[in-house]
């Protein structure tokens, strides 16, 4: 028996003109040890685009989902432990010394402080570190620190604090001083900075870092 060879025919656009009917084309079997040539190639396009469309489609799908969880995280704190900011009220000043030698201001404050926790779920640590500053004119004339400990829920609390400094005024800041004395009027500054954290309830972690600054003239 002769070779058979299998017709091919190609294909030809609508727009061409031709005559007859289109000619098989006959290609020979491969050699023994060599692959097929395919009948036809099918190419596939757009693959990679949609594996893309579909990697972009749940990337935006799990942070949506993120967000929802976060979002709900914050409606479940803020509605069931109902945070509230602390006050803080200074209720009583008292000077002890305030005293002017030549260019050398002495003073000894002493500073009681309400401490106000109005919190049912949350109590307040207060840390080690915090400072209580008055300062005249922008110039600090003395300091001190606060006590260290925990504030239950629901409480009001009175911090007495004794401020002591001995500082150098420069002669714009001293002759302002003076004036001032001489109306019977100095006005001072307080400045209040306290690391505190709020402990929730049946919780023993404690979070939220924060540094409070209180100011009062």
């Amino acid at each position: 028996m002769g070779i058979q060879y299998q017709p091919y025919y190609a294909h030809v656009p609508d727009q061409a003109h031709y005559y007859g009917q289109p000619q098989p084309y006959y290609y020979p079997p491969p050699h023994p040890g060599q692959k097929p040539v395919p009948r036809y190639h099918k190419e596939q396009r757009g693959s990679g685009t949609k594996w893309c469309l579909r990697c972009v489609c749940c990337c935006c799908c799990c942070f949506l989902l993120f967000i929802l969880c976060l979002v709900g995280a914050m409606a479940f704190f803020i509605l069931y432990y109902n945070p509230q900011k602390p006050n803080y009220d200074v209720k009583e000043f008292a000077v002890k010394s305030f005293n002017l030698n030549d260019n050398t201001l002495e003073t000894d404050f002493k500073v009681s402080v309400e401490a106000d926790n109005p919190n049912d779920k949350i109590s307040i640590l207060y840390e080690k570190g915090s400072m209580f500053d008055v300062s005249y004119q922008g110039t600090r004339i003395c300091s001190g620190s606060g006590p260290e400990f925990q504030q239950p829920t629901k409480n009001v609390t009175m911090l007495n604090i004794s401020l002591e400094g001995k500082n150098d005024l420069n002669s714009n800041v001293k002759d302002s001083f003076i004036e001032d004395q001489k109306n019977g009027k100095i006005p001072l500054d307080i400045h209040i900075y306290v690391p505190i954290k709020f402990a929730l309830e049946n919780s023993k972690s404690k979070i939220i870092d924060v540094m409070m600054k209180c100011y009062r003239s």
